[in-house]
């Protein structure tokens, strides 16, 4: 070959490698996402969406001129089905097509998010798709593979193949149910079925685009153990996955630092990319969300994802909103520059701020009582009964809440125990100097293993709806007392439930408590969110009970609901001998390793504060007796409200705890 032929071909070369490198996009650090798949309903609305300039503009190209470089879009299989999501046919395949095209077209990586479904999929539900009606087993996992293969093909045809695949919309319940479906007491046979749908999908993918990433999708954004859980099992059976996508909104998936916590730990453990790859964007907690995601050790935080952020992003004229694009702006400029990283605090354990003793007493009654003219009295001398009780060295009350207790079924037309009532006796506990667990009944009425009512202005809600309503009351409750200036140190996050709450969907049914522990942390989360400094109490009335008192914190715990001290209630005549109780409390010392109250209690007042005090390792905390005023309960008073003998044993109690 001469030197000019060289010349040529070196020249060729060049080109080649210029073009190449011209045409090929910029290897995304951090991905900015959004899920738009509304877009086209609103457009065939008459939704339009303007530039800063109030120019007409294609909001996909607005959305990349703030630094989005990701979309995501769901997809129906049919949703023009009878039960389908869409007669129009949005979500479906048609429609994702051509959104997909104008999603490439400005530039962007294109998250395709199979839901294999006609309709939303999520945890609450994951139908199947009426075209797979009767398939089971290998004939069901075929489908879904052809299927998966199919739509594929089809985007990969066009020009348009997804960069990142879901297989699956918020699978920590399972898909296609009832053969994919796995709760709390899944069995072998169960996540096997799940994992061969999972891995028929994976299949397809790997076929048609090798070079597509596959992400696993789960609603479990604060939840670390029941992570764990399904990624163990997803190792276990032979399923893939190369990014870790999680669902974060606060209501539903515990506090920030829940969410901190998770994402640290299933790096370390993992070693997978992790997105939050859905959430509901506001100024609050973009940056916020961001900068977790962003700080995952190890360069493994793989961006996130908001879901279906135009309404915040525009305003009803389709004008942009300043303030949130501002935002996102910032976040780019932040994170493209090595010497802004964000700085975000290492994940804070729980520690429990109650100490010993805790010398208690539920007085709820009180204003009812007193409503009735009665007053209290010591020595011949009228005074508060507040007053009285810490004189005799108590230190906690506690005050129970009903919902609404003057509904048609409600405990009180007065409103006694309802919120206003409980905030005055509140007021007069903390006035005192006295320390105050609120108890969050969850019901119009009395609460207890026999009976948990569900309120009547939650009646007719379920699922997800209850969820956020659990999660909304709870937050709203224990601000409003921080806003009143009354605090609860302490809070039972339902009473005496072992056998659930909010019936019937929270009721416990043999195995199955799953939808009872979303509920209980969603309740949990509330409190949390509000002030993490508030101990969080879970009360059950199993003091004689070793073997379901363990199978109920053994469920709990393993579901992820966060609490922080053990509740029990004891009398004699439902839990037994003391002996039996002081062995059952023991053991769950040491296996939980969790502080202990009796909550409730009112014979053998001496055994019963003593058996606390001897608790393993300082564990038991102390003792609340239940409706200290009651002659018939806790008879630290008679009728006239006169305080007798049994009081005076109090001040033994709280000096014996330090011995």
């Amino acid at each position: 070959m001469n030197r000019n032929n060289v010349t040529i071909l070196n020249l060729f070369t060049l080109v080649i490698l210029a073009v190449s490198c011209f045409s090929c996009q910029k290897e995304i650090d951090y991905r900015i996402g959004a899920d738009i798949s509304f877009l086209p309903q609103m457009e065939a609305r008459g939704a339009t969406y303007l530039n800063k300039i109030g120019e007409q503009e294609d909001p996909i190209e607005l959305l990349a001129n703030h630094h989005f470089n990701t979309v995501r879009l769901r997809l129906f299989v049919d949703p023009t089905a009878e039960k389908g999501y869409s007669k129009e046919g949005f979500c479906g395949l048609d429609r994702t097509l051509e959104m997909a095209k104008r999603i490439k077209k400005a530039g962007m990586e294109f998250v395709l998010d199979f839901h294999y479904s006609d309709y939303w999929a999520d945890p609450d539900k994951q139908f199947k798709p009426s075209a797979w009606e009767g398939a089971t087993g290998k004939p069901l996992q075929d489908s879904l593979y052809q299927y998966t293969h199919k739509v594929l093909t089809t985007f990969k045809e066009a020009g348009v193949a997804p960069d990142v695949i879901q297989i699956g919309n918020e699978i920590n319940h399972g898909m296609v149910w009832p053969e994919g479906k796995v709760m709390d007491n899944a069995t072998d046979q169960d996540w096997e079925s799940l994992m061969g749908l999972y891995t028929s999908g994976q299949k397809a993918v790997r076929e048609v685009l090798p070079n597509a990433k596959i992400m696993v999708h789960l609603a479990l954004g604060g939840q670390n153990k029941l992570c764990r859980e399904f990624l163990d099992k997803m190792k276990d059976y032979g399923a893939v996955y190369d990014i870790i996508g999680l669902s974060y909104y606060e209501q539903w998936h515990g506090t920030y630092n829940d969410l901190k916590a998770n994402l640290y730990d299933l790096a370390n453990t993992y070693k997978k990319p992790i997105a939050v790859c859905e959430y509901g964007a506001n100024l609050d907690n973009v940056k916020r969300i961001n900068d977790i995601v962003r700080s995952i050790p190890n360069g493994l935080g793989y961006g996130t994802m908001a879901w279906e952020p135009l309404r915040a992003l525009f305003d009803q004229e389709g004008k942009p909103a300043g303030e949130l694009f501002a935002v996102y702006d910032n976040i780019y400029d932040q994170y493209t520059d090595p010497e802004k990283s964000p700085v975000v605090e290492q994940p804070q354990a729980r520690t429990v701020k109650a100490q010993r003793p805790v010398i208690g007493a539920d007085i709820s009654f009180v204003p009812q009582m007193e409503s009735r003219g009665v007053s209290y009295s010591d020595q011949g001398k009228e005074k508060d009964v507040v007053e009285i009780l810490k004189d005799h060295r108590f230190n906690w009350i506690r005050l129970r809440l009903f919902v609404d207790p003057t509904s048609e079924n409600g405990y009180s037309k007065e409103g006694y125990c309802g919120l206003e009532e409980t905030l005055e006796m509140a007021k007069r506990v903390k006035a005192s100097g006295m320390k105050f667990l609120l108890d969050f009944h969850y019901s119009d009425t009395w609460a207890d293993p026999g009976k948990q009512f569900m309120p009547a202005a939650w009646e007719e809600l379920e699922g997800s709806a209850l969820e956020r309503k659990i999660y909304n009351y709870t937050k709203g409750v224990v601000e409003r007392f921080i806003d009143e200036g009354v605090a609860p140190e302490m809070v039972q996050i339902g009473n005496e439930i072992h056998n659930g709450m909010l019936w019937p969907v929270g009721k416990i049914e043999g195995d199955q408590a799953e939808s009872f522990c979303v509920l209980l942390r969603c309740a949990s989360a509330a409190v949390r969110s509000v002030d993490p400094n508030i101990d969080i109490m879970v009360h059950i009335a199993k003091a004689h009970d070793l073997k379901n008192s363990i199978k109920f914190f053994d469920k709990i715990i393993s579901r992820d609901v966060v609490f922080d001290i053990i509740g029990q209630s004891y009398y004699p005549e439902w839990h037994g001998e003391l002996d039996n109780m002081e062995a059952n409390l023991t053991e769950l010392a040491n296996r939980y390793e969790k502080p202990i109250i009796v909550v409730e209690y009112k014979e053998y007042k001496k055994e019963v504060n003593e058996i606390v005090k001897n608790l393993p390792n300082g564990l038991g905390l102390g003792t609340f007796i239940w409706e200290a005023t009651s002659p018939g309960w806790g008879d630290l008073f008679d009728r006239n409200g006169a305080a007798n003998e049994n009081i005076e044993i109090y001040p033994a109690f709280y000096e014996g705890y330090g011995k």
